[in-house]
């Protein structure tokens, strides 16, 4: 019987909800779960961090929980967007990612941590769920976690772990679904078909309903938190004709009318870019959730049944947790999802905790083998030199019989050998063909490189590109091996620099072209498809007379071990 045991810890952006969960052998436990409100003035986003802090002492200190944590992060902390490449090598990803990542997001890749998730891959092209945060945002959470005395195990997004919790409840359901979980700051929408997911979030959520009766009353934003957290609960009795039960519930309509429209939109968005279906099934989840014709507006816009999602169904409470069931239902979808991910057939997941801790922790994790693989290791000479001491003439005796029993093997030797040569030959022709396979993504990576260097550079455009192939010193190479062909063969790109007149005047800013000169020089010497040995040619041109565009042409040297 084997089990295992987690701790997750679901920062919202209204409550920490901390869950000890156990599998064992394909049943799922939530043996403790504790959930407490962060205190802090909901308008001001910088006061998330500090109230994150205080809820992690608090569950350490008050509630003892110790140990690794999961750590889950809300939606509206990350930036999500899908991301189409072309389908290469899984090695390779990761750059052509990268590299169209900068283009589709507002913030340079060096100031996010990011992780991504195949959602889907047609063999042309494959779509990546990209997902990133600040990186000063995951420093500051990975501080408040150690400052609590907690150990971070993975940071994870709220926004695509409904996906294992709708596969694990929901086990088996072949329509397609759509899973809105309406929380404190954002509503995430999750479509779920037979081919994957789509995640889309956007920034509304209860917190907007909660302005919306401020801005109308006049009040402040905890007054109309309290206010709307009793009016709608039913513990404030207003009549009918009340001025002010007509301006709540004018806020709630209002509030139901943008969910709706931004459901309307999503499938419309979601319908354009899967091709697909509309959901045949729309679940609830989330406190938001809960608001009084919310459900019956979404039912009657869509054409669709609407119900409540239930992530409790095959997961079993521990006898230490007294919440009412249908609260629980409401809080628990994230940690659910990130609990029952080792039961899930193709489980969603990121990992934004950053490089460095990760490896730290992987380190740490192996110091006691290393302590006792140190033992043995300064234990192990001290037997080996007594045993050597009495075996060394039986194994010389060994030795000798066995030189007597290869002698007849000797015949075969050259068989082997000449077997052997025939079999480089046919790898060197598997080889050609590989590198033929390999050469379609290098020219795409050659390119995006090619694109970046001149980006930097500014002001820098390609008028043509052409391969110049030959033979180096008449086709032949002398090396250890004897005497083989060795063709070279140069990248000649022709084009125009954008000369801009100085501050001064009109005259040339002449140090700011240099720079430009210079750099343009140097970027392609890192560049894995360039040989770095051999000098890069950059010839200039004279400038153009009243056109300020100075022509140049550009040879490179390809490195042959990186073909185009």
């Amino acid at each position: 019987m084997s089990s295992s045991k987690q701790l997750i810890i679901n920062c919202g952006a209204s409550h920490i909800t901390a869950a000890s969960a156990e599998s064992v052998s394909g049943n799922l436990e939530l043996e403790r779960l504790v959930s407490l409100p962060l205190k802090y003035d909901y308008t001001d986003d910088e006061g998330w961090l500090d109230a994150v802090r205080d809820g992690l002492r608090e569950l350490t200190q008050r509630h003892k929980f110790a140990g690794k944590a999961t750590i889950i992060i809300p939606g509206n902390q990350v930036l999500t967007k899908t991301i189409r490449i072309p389908h290469v090598e899984e090695s390779k990803r990761a750059q052509i990612l990268a590299f169209e990542a900068q283009q589709n997001i507002p913030y340079p890749l060096h100031e996010v941590v990011w992780d991504s998730q195949v959602v889907g891959d047609d063999g042309v092209e494959t779509e990546i769920l990209f997902i990133a945060c600040k990186s000063n945002t995951i420093d500051e959470i990975c501080e408040s976690i150690t400052s609590a005395g907690l150990t971070p195990e993975k940071i994870n997004a709220a926004t695509i772990l409904e996906f294992n919790a709708l596969e694990f409840s929901y086990a088996g359901a072949e329509e397609d679904l759509l899973l809105i979980n309406i929380g404190a700051r954002s509503t995430n929408l999750l479509f779920k078909n037979a081919d994957g997911f789509f995640v889309r979030n956007i920034q509304l959520g209860g917190n907007t309903l909660t302005q919306s009766i401020a801005d109308s009353l006049g009040k402040s934003f905890p007054q109309a938190e309290e206010l709307k957290s009793k009016f709608f609960n039913g513990e404030l009795d207003y009549g009918n004709e009340n001025s002010g039960a007509k301006l709540l519930q004018g806020a709630a309509d209002g509030f139901i009318r943008r969910v709706s429209q931004e459901v309307t939109r999503s499938i419309v968005n979601y319908r354009r870019q899967k091709k697909g279906a509309a959901p045949q099934r729309i679940l609830l989840t989330g406190r938001g959730s809960q608001l009084k014709g919310l459900a019956e507006k979404l039912a009657e816009s869509q054409k669709t049944p609407v119900d409540f999602f239930d992530p409790l169904q095959g997961v079993s409470l521990g006898e230490q947790i007294t919440s009412d069931a249908e609260v629980l239902r409401l809080e628990t979808t994230e940690i659910i999802g990130e609990a029952c991910a080792g039961q899930v057939a193709s489980p969603a997941g990121v990992n934004l905790l950053p490089d460095d801790l990760q490896q730290e922790m992987a380190f740490n994790a192996k110091k006691p083998f290393l302590m006792i693989a140190a033992v043995c290791l300064a234990l192990a000479p001290w037997p080996a030199f007594l045993a050597y001491q009495q075996k060394a003439a039986a194994y010389q005796a060994e030795a000798r019989a066995l030189e007597k029993e290869a002698m007849p093997l000797q015949g075969w030797q050259n068989e082997i050998f000449e077997t052997a040569e025939k079999a480089q030959a046919v790898s060197a022709q598997i080889a050609q063909v590989i590198e033929l396979i390999n050469s379609k993504s290098n020219w795409i990576q050659f390119f995006a490189e090619l694109q970046s260097s001149l980006m930097q550079a500014e002001d820098v455009w390609l008028d043509n590109l052409s391969v110049v192939r030959e033979d180096e010193d008449n086709g032949k190479e002398t090396t250890d091996a004897g005497t083989e062909e060795k063709e070279t063969y140069e990248i000649v790109l022709t084009g125009k620099m954008l000369v801009r007149d100085s501050a001064n005047g009109g005259e040339v800013g002449r140090d700011v072209l240099t720079n430009r000169i210079n750099f343009l020089n140097s970027s392609f010497e890192t560049s894995e498809f360039v040989d770095s040995s051999r000098l890069t040619k950059i010839n200039w041109e004279s400038l153009n007379s009243g056109l300020n565009v100075l022509p140049f042409t550009i040879n490179l040297v390809v490195d042959t071990s990186k073909k185009l």
